[in-house]
């Protein structure tokens, strides 16, 4: 029985509930992985792996292996019918009863931020941006990958328990538990001067969803995410991707 076929047999809930374990454990598979190949090796196995991270083609077996991870996937189980648009609050919603509340809500996450980040930022030299290597364009395609990534976790509970609110909030766990199945989150965050790029994206996750319970809407959430990230930057004091 191939693995589509062991999916098609489960209840679609299930099914789901398989889609996503199996995304956490590859996520934290891969983590962990590239955790214990930080350090240069020598000889034929450590040819290989400096050939792979530098080739082309092993750049761009890379990010497929991305794409098909945080936007295939959530992709295929919707075609599936394991997921709705609805849970993931991609189409069907209403656009203008929540407008209001999402405008009070950017503000209030706006505020939050820069109250928050902004003496962080003076105190110490953030390395999230820096050591990334991103220009623009490459920082909206993460943030797009981010919020796909954060509502196919969020639309399995909503879905179990039928519940917008505690959906959300369960999912929003399951990301942050994700998170820090990494070595590299869990030694950053250990270090104050490289603990913003991992509590940068728990700040942004958790305002995703709080957005979400309000609007049940992916879009809004992505619109602040991009608000945030790229918007305010330089009032906070994080220094800007590179532009070429």
């Amino acid at each position: 029985m191939t693995l589509l076929e062991f999916l098609t047999a489960l209840e679609p809930r299930g099914a789901l509930a398989v889609a996503i374990g199996a995304s956490i454990v590859l996520y934290t598979l891969s983590a962990n992985i590239a955790w214990a190949q930080r350090r240069p090796r020598g000889g034929r196995l450590g040819r290989l792996i400096a050939w792979w991270h530098t080739h082309w083609v092993g750049r761009a077996v890379g990010e497929l292996a991305r794409w098909v991870y945080y936007l295939a996937l959530p992709w295929t189980t919707l075609m599936l019918g394991y997921s709705t648009m609805r849970a993931l609050g991609v189409w069907g919603m209403d656009w203008l009863a929540p407008a209001w509340l999402f405008g009070l809500l950017a503000l209030g996450a706006a505020a939050t931020i820069i109250w928050v980040w902004r003496p962080y930022a003076r105190a110490e030299h953030p390395h999230a941006v820096d050591e990334s290597g991103w220009n623009w364009a490459r920082h909206i395609i993460e943030i797009l990958y981010q919020e796909a990534h954060w509502a196919f976790y969020r639309c399995g509970p909503i879905l179990w328990l039928d519940d917008f609110y505690w959906g959300s909030f369960f999912g929003l766990l399951l990301a942050l538990l994700e998170g820090w199945s990494n070595p590299t989150v869990r030694a950053n965050a250990q270090d104050i001067t490289r603990a913003d790029a991992p509590l940068w994206s728990g700040s942004i996750a958790i305002i995703s969803a709080i957005i979400f319970i309000f609007t049940q809407n992916a879009w809004y959430c992505l619109i602040v995410h991009l608000l945030l990230d790229q918007g305010l930057r330089g009032v906070i004091g994080f220094p800007r991707g590179h532009t070429t």
